[in-house]
């Protein structure tokens, strides 16, 4: 008798506790608007932003969910943004044809500045990847988002994919 009461408290603070860590976790997941000096971008529901990730990346997320057959391991989308404080936007286009094969290449004036869409293809571990590139020039160098899928992702994260590339605006 004398351990139940210590016991019940225990098994109520790890209830509790449990239940903070998995409202906490529900939260990285939701909508977000990331707003730099640089940059902007929409975060959609089921991406996580990493924090203290990559130190060469200004800004990394993935998505909550995995691959299938083959590609158990691997998010089904990764969002990366790089700062190239040198070159140009064409200089950044033919490093991506250095290890990707280009299936598109458009140009896209938004405002004043000019936006490279960059499709590619490219093979990881067996995994056929699809990468999504916007790149823009700015006053202080080349801003890169990267949105590397699965080829065969599911419709939804393809959406927000879409959602995410759309949204990103280099200031």
């Amino acid at each position: 008798m004398e351990l139940l009461i210590p016991g019940l408290i225990l098994v109520a603070l790890m209830v509790y506790a449990s239940t903070r860590i998995k409202k906490t976790a529900a939260l990285a997941f939701e909508p977000e608007s990331i707003d730099t000096e640089t940059f902007s971008i929409e975060k959609p529901d089921g991406f996580l932003s990493v924090i203290n990730g990559d130190p060469a990346l200004a800004f990394e997320a993935y998505s909550k969910e995995f691959g299938g057959d083959g590609a158990e391991d691997i998010k089904q989308a990764r969002v990366e943004i790089r700062h190239f404080e040198a070159g140009d936007l064409s200089a950044a286009v033919s490093t991506i044809k250095k290890t990707s094969a280009l299936t598109s290449d458009v140009s896209e004036k938004i405002g004043d500045t000019l936006y490279r869409l960059v499709e590619a293809e490219r093979s990881e571990k067996g995994v056929g990847l699809l990468e999504f590139y916007k790149i823009a020039q700015s006053d202080t160098g080349v801003l890169e988002l990267k949105v590397i899928t699965l080829e065969e992702t599911d419709p939804a994260i393809a959406v927000k994919v879409a959602e995410i590339i759309k949204s990103f605006i280099v200031k």
